[in-house]
């Protein structure tokens, strides 16, 4: 997939969700429509992590933007989730006290 992944260890959620929407957003910017590979990790609870827990939960917040396939649905790997944009997402909202996103 190139171009059709991104691979979000080792960041914060904060900078995670951030970096993924930007990263959705280009692409169908860029007319580019095709699925992006999310690559999250699971986390090492046994529960998820939270960075998996978030991009999801984020996901499903915006199912009528997007289609979106848990990795553990076809590739037994529930360290990442397949996305197919369809429509830009809103930016993420700006942290008061740093005036990042």
């Amino acid at each position: 997939m190139a171009g059709g992944e991104i691979d979000l260890h080792g960041l914060t959620v904060a900078d995670a969700l951030a970096r993924f929407i930007a990263h959705y957003n280009a692409r169908l910017q860029a007319g580019d429509t095709g699925p992006i590979r999310v690559i999250h990790g699971y986390g090492s609870s046994g529960r998820g992590g939270d960075l998996r827990t978030a991009i999801r939960e984020l996901l499903s917040r915006h199912a009528g933007r997007l289609e979106s396939v848990p990795g553990e649905t076809y590739f037994n790997n529930p360290g990442a989730t397949i996305v197919y944009p369809k429509h830009p997402l809103p930016a993420p909202p700006t942290n008061p006290r740093t005036g990042r996103r």
